[in-house]
Parts: structure tokens; C-alpha cells; sequence
């Protein structure tokens, strides 16, 4: 997953959370702000509870059906997109926070939880790349795969001395893909470096 990958993906789980519109006029009855305060853990503002609310009718979730935990996982899904839109701070709401770290992690990226709240703030803010990737730390930066290191690393498990040479080059110093090319794809003992192609042909 490329860095501009990573920030697209963020920046996706963002505009899919799109409230439906959070302008309605009634307040939310006692059961409504229950069941909306049980899902999310915490006490919400009038106008977080109003524009949740005017989510679940959107989808047709009764809040009955949210306060009892009786939702199907699309259901979930949607009504966690409508609540981190709803929210001053959707970076507070933890089952959004890991949902970003779990669709970072299906794409090769491991985020803290501090980066992720970092990059999702960094993009309620309408953030450049340049503000997101600032919230990454060297080592996650380092683990963003590049298509060119993982073009290198399938060559060289399939084989290719020279490529295996070139990735131990290319790559960030001491990541598992210099590791992987230094020891030409696990076939030569750790600290051997550029002789692939010499040692294997």
C-alpha cells in the first residue's frame, strides 16, 4: 500500500461516513438518546443525538433494535459511518478508530491508535497528504509498502538474484524487505548483501 493509497483510504472511510443531513427539528425521547448514548459509549451533544438519529431513520434502524445490540454487521457498519460523521470528534469513537486501523492493516499498514486519531483530525480538517503522513511515525511510514520494493520481493521469491540485490538496495535500511533481499528471499545466511547474483547466478 502505497503512502498515497493509505491517505485515499482514510479519506474514503471519511466521505462514506456522510450523514444523512442532521437537520431535524424534534428532540430525541429518552429511550432515542439511550439507545444512540449505549452504542456510543458516551454522552453526546443535542445535535450529535439529532443528526444520529435522523441517520437511524435513513436506514430504518430502530433505536429499540440499536439498544439491544440486535443489528446485522451492514447495519453496524452503516450506522458507524453515519455516528463518526455525526460526531464533533469522530476520533473519539473508538469502533471508528479501529475500523481505520483495520482497513489499514487488510492494506499492509500497521497504525497506532494515536496515528490513526491523528490522520483522521488531520482530515476533518481537510489536511494535505503532507499533514497525514505527519502524523506517522518512521516506522509505519517505513512499513507503507512500495510498488516498486513489492515488485522486487515477488521477483526475488520467484528467483531473480539480480532483483533480490536490487531490493536489499532499494528498500528502507533494516526493513523485512532489505532483510528479505540481503538474504536472497531467506536462501542465504543473514549479512550477506549484494552477492545474490554472484553467490546464486
Amino acid at each position: 500500500m502505497t503512502a498515497r493509497h493509505l491517505i485515499l483510504s482514510l479519506a474514503t472511510v471519511i466521505v462514506l461516513s456522510a450523514c444523512g443531513g442532521g437537520d431535524i427539528d424534534d428532540t430525541p425521547s429518552a429511550s432515542e438518546s439511550l439507545a444512540i448514548e449505549t452504542y456510543i459509549g458516551s454522552e453526546l451533544s443535542l445535535d450529535e443525538q439529532r443528526c444520529i438519529l435522523e441517520g437511524t431513520r435513513v436506514l430504518d434502524i430502530e433505536p429499540e433494535r440499536i439498544a439491544a445490540d440486535d443489528l446485522t454487521a451492514d447495519e453496524d457498519g452503516e450506522l458507524l459511518a453515519i455516528v463518526a460523521e455525526c460526531l464533533e470528534d469522530p476520533a473519539s469513537f473508538e469502533p471508528f478508530v479501529d475500523s481505520l486501523i483495520a482497513g489499514a492493516a487488510e492494506g499492509g499498514t500497521n497504525l497506532t491508535r494515536r496515528e490513526a486519531q491523528c490522520a483522521i483530525r488531520a482530515l476533518e480538517t481537510d489536511g494535505d497528504e503532507e499533514e497525514i503522513l505527519a502524523c506517522l511515525s518512521d516506522e509505519t511510514l517505513d512499513s507503507i509498502e512500495d510498488p516498486t520494493i513489492d515488485l522486487l520481493s515477488d521477483q526475488c521469491r520467484r528467483g531473480n538474484n539480480q532483483a533480490c540485490d536490487e531490493l536489499y538496495r532499494s528498500a528502507p535500511e533494516d526493513s523485512d524487505a532489505s532483510i528479505y533481499g540481503m538474504t536472497c528471499a531467506n536462501r542465504l545466511p543473514e549479512g550477506t548483501g549484494f552477492t545474490c547474483f554472484d553467490e546464486l547466478g
